[in-house]
C-alpha cells in the first residue's frame, strides 16, 4: 500500500476521504484513542467566550487538576492548549544532549526534540543511570499499551535527577486506568509528566493538556507558553469534567466493558492482540494495510502503520450500532480473503 495514503497520525478524515471517498453511511472513526463517548459539560457562559481568560478561572481549574491528578501542590502543574504543543515546548527548555525514547512509540517526541538539536535513540527498555540526560517513556505506551509500573518510574526519575537529567513521561492515555501513574509524586527535580485532557474525556477539541514538574521547570515553562495560553472555555469544561468523580469512574467502567467486547471481536476475526488500553487495542494481522483499505471503503476509520504493515489499532467503539458496523466490516474483508 502506498505510504502517501497512510495517515501520520489517527483522525485524518479529511485524507481519508481524498483517498477513499465519502462513505455512504458516513465516517466511523476508530483511528484515535479518543474516547467516543465523550464528557457532556454545562453550558459555557458568553462572557468566556468573549474575554480573555483571567487567573481566578485558570486558578479554579488548577486547583481541580492537582486533586484530579493526585499532586501535592498546585505550583507543579501547566496549563496548556493540548499537549501536543507542551511536547513541542519541552526540548527548548533543555541544552541539546543525549536523548532516549522508549518506542516503538508516538513519534511527535522523537520529531519535536529532533528539532531542538538534541540526539535522540530509541530504546526498549528502562535505561541505567547515566545513559541519557534525557528519558522519554509514555505510559501506556502508544500504540501498544505497554505499561512500566509507577515505582520503576520513580526510581528512574531520582536517578536521572541525581545525574542533573530528567525523566519525562506521558501518560496521555493513563486516565482510563490509572494505576501506574507518577503524576503524584511530581515536584521533585528530575521528573515531568504530561496528562491529556481530551482523550479520556473525548474532548479533544478543546485543546486542553497539563505539564506536572518541579517549581522551577514549572515556571520556566509557564513563561514559555505566555499569558492566557488557554482559552476561557477550555478552562470551565476543563474544571467540570476533572471534578465529576461519577462521570469518570462510570466512563471507566463503560471503557473498560466496551474494550473486552472489541478485544473479543478482534480474536473472532484471527487477530494476535498486542496490546492496547481501554481506548484502543493494537492488532497483528499479516495484511493489515489491505485490511485497513478495506476497512475505509466501508467507512471504517482505523490507524495504519507505514513501517508496520502487519499492524492496525482499533479505537473503541461508542454503542452496539458501531460494533454490528465494525463486526460486519472485518466479516466481508473475511469472505472476500
Amino acid at each position: 500500500m502506498p505510504a502517501s495514503t497512510l495517515p501520520r497520525h489517527g483522525g485524518s478524515i479529511a485524507l481519508a476521504e481524498k483517498v477513499f471517498g465519502v462513505p455512504t453511511e458516513g465516517w466511523l472513526d476508530l483511528s484515535t484513542g479518543i474516547n467516543p463517548d465523550s464528557f457532556s459539560f454545562s453550558e459555557v457562559p458568553n462572557e468566556l467566550w468573549q474575554k480573555l481568560p483571567d487567573t481566578t478561572l485558570a486558578d479554579a481549574c488548577i486547583d481541580i487538576a492537582a486533586k484530579y491528578f493526585g499532586c501535592n501542590s498546585r505550583d507543579y502543574i501547566v496549563p496548556g492548549p493540548g499537549t501536543q504543543a507542551l511536547i513541542q515546548w519541552l526540548p527548548w527548555l533543555r541544552s541539546p544532549s543525549k536523548t532516549g525514547i522508549i518506542g516503538p512509540t508516538y513519534t511527535g517526541h522523537a520529531s519535536a526534540w529532533q528539532a531542538a538539536g538534541h540526539e535522540v535513540i530509541e530504546i526498549t527498555d528502562l535505561p541505567n543511570w547515566g545513559d541519557f540526560a534525557t528519558v522519554i517513556v509514555t505510559n501506556p505506551n502508544n500504540p501498544d499499551g505497554k505499561q512500566f509500573k509507577a515505582e520503576d518510574l520513580a526510581s528512574l526519575s531520582e536517578r536521572q535527577a541525581y545525574g542533573g537529567g530528567v525523566l519525562v513521561v506521558d501518560e496521555s492515555f493513563i486516565d482510563a486506568s490509572p494505576t501506574n501513574s507518577v503524576s503524584g509524586i511530581t515536584g521533585n527535580k528530575g521528573l515531568i509528566v504530561l496528562r491529556s485532557f481530551g482523550k479520556f474525556f473525548g474532548l479533544a477539541g478543546l485543546r486542553l493538556g497539563f505539564a506536572l514538574a518541579d517549581i522551577e521547570t514549572a515556571e520556566i515553562l509557564r513563561n514559555a507558553l505566555g499569558p492566557w495560553p488557554v482559552s476561557g472555555p477550555a478552562l470551565e469544561i476543563g474544571k467540570q469534567a476533572m471534578a465529576d468523580l461519577s462521570w469518570q469512574k462510570n466512563m471507566r467502567k463503560s471503557l473498560k466493558k466496551r474494550s473486552k467486547k472489541m478485544r473479543e471481536l478482534l480474536d473472532l476475526h484471527n487477530f494476535e492482540i498486542l496490546g492496547g488500553t481501554s481506548l484502543f487495542l493494537l492488532g497483528g494481522l499479516p495484511n493489515a494495510h489491505s485490511l485497513y483499505r478495506h476497512l475505509a471503503k466501508s467507512g471504517v476509520l482505523t490507524r495504519a502503520f507505514e513501517d508496520q504493515p502487519d499492524r492496525l489499532r482499533f479505537g473503541i467503539p461508542r454503542d452496539e450500532n458501531d460494533f454490528i458496523r465494525t463486526e460486519r466490516a472485518l466479516s466481508q474483508f473475511g469472505k472476500e480473503n
